[in-house]
């Protein structure tokens, strides 16, 4: 009479994750005896939640633990920068599973919060940036005005057209000490008729 082989309950060699299921192989030197290879448990592993794997902990109380289980994207808490994690238990202090909302945003030990200070640095960034980048793309317009009028030639700019042009340059210059500096709505604005030139 044969009995049916017990199904048993394996563990991952190096992490001790619970990787599924098998059936014994009979002893061959004792009738009715059952191999349980390493890493396999007779006990099942107890039902898992979202974020947590069943893990054969070695020396532990208990064959199996519910390990908290945060592989996959996480986020480093001082940049934000995403990283692949691939261990299972608690994440180190200087990541979290949590997404940075924005550049402007801090980690405070539990969460990412607006930081004022920050977002206005960020803001006074970007607009020199764009002040800078504006700046860069009229230049041409100067620089082949004086060389015509350098040369004796009849000008592209009218008068009028080269000292708005000048006063856009100083408009661009002074913009980081406005008042309304960083607020890209009082950006100074550029004259019509510059508008759609490509150099």
């Amino acid at each position: 009479m044969t009995t049916s082989a017990p199904v048993i309950y394996q563990a991952h060699p190096v992490t001790g994750e619970y990787i599924g299921t098998a059936f014994a192989d009979p002893d061959p030197l004792v009738e009715g005896a059952w191999l349980i290879p390493s890493m396999a448990f007779s006990e099942a592993p107890p039902v898992t939640e979202p974020g947590f794997a069943a893990v054969h902990v070695k020396d532990a109380q208990a064959i199996w633990n519910l390990v908290p289980d945060m592989r996959g994207l996480v986020y480093r808490t001082d940049t934000g920068e995403e990283i692949q994690w691939q261990q299972l238990g608690e994440l180190p202090l200087e990541l979290t599973s949590l997404k940075r909302p924005g550049s402007d945003h801090v980690w405070d030990g539990s969460s990412w919060h607006l930081d004022e200070k920050l977002r206005n640095t960020n803001e006074c960034e970007s607009e020199r940036l764009w002040r800078d980048s504006e700046i860069d793309s009229i230049k041409w317009l100067r620089e082949r005005h004086r060389d015509e009028s350098d040369l004796k030639r009849d000008t592209t700019l009218t008068e009028g057209q080269f000292a708005q042009l000048l006063a856009y340059f100083q408009l661009l210059r002074d913009w980081p000490q406005n008042s309304k500096f960083p607020a890209s709505e009082f950006r100074p604005v550029k004259p019509d008729w510059m508008v759609g030139l490509v150099q």
